[in-house]
């Protein structure tokens, strides 16, 4: 008989810590770039979702082109919390997935802004090169890598007192 797991423990987990991040992330759009908190609330919300389905997606990736241990490994880690011997390939994982969303929640934070914010819509103008690199100069990019930095602290933080609680 083959019986599926639900993996309720990386559910619930996945969404508080999802809540604490929309929390931090808003608080800091509020603080340094003067959104109404309803804003910058959705902001958060958006970036953080959009930035979870991706990970979801590149961590099923990911998965799928290891070897068969590591894969069992690194699947009963993520859906179970039980970790083995693999630690500097977590290390690896976390540094590209910190990247990976980082990227997604710029393009998030653009993507929200070109939808709601009016000063921002230019119909028929499209988005250069010149124009994104010039992005990474400007403070929203410094508050979204501040912002996203803290809310992966935290989140490493709040894996360690599971972690600790585990054993």
């Amino acid at each position: 008989m083959n019986l599926t797991i639900l993996p309720l423990r990386a559910i619930v987990s996945e969404s508080l810590i999802l809540l604490i991040v929309i929390a931090i992330e808003s608080c800091f759009f509020q603080l340094r770039l003067n959104m109404i908190p309803k804003v910058s609330v959705e902001y958060a919300t958006v970036m953080n979702l959009i930035s979870t389905c991706v990970g979801w997606v590149f961590f099923f990736y990911a998965v799928s082109i290891l070897p068969n241990m590591l894969e069992k490994q690194m699947v009963a880690y993520i859906l179970f919390g039980h970790i083995g011997t693999i630690y500097p390939l977590f290390i690896l994982f976390i540094f590209v997935s910190f990247l990976i969303s980082l990227i997604v929640k710029l393009v998030g934070f653009n993507l929200c802004d070109s939808l709601w914010n009016e000063n921002s819509k230019n119909p028929g103008v499209g988005i250069n090169i010149s124009q994104a690199l010039a992005e990474l100069r400007t403070p929203k990019f410094m508050v979204i890598t501040l912002a996203h930095t803290c809310s992966h602290l935290a989140i490493g933080f709040i894996l360690f007192l599971q972690r600790s609680e585990l054993t």
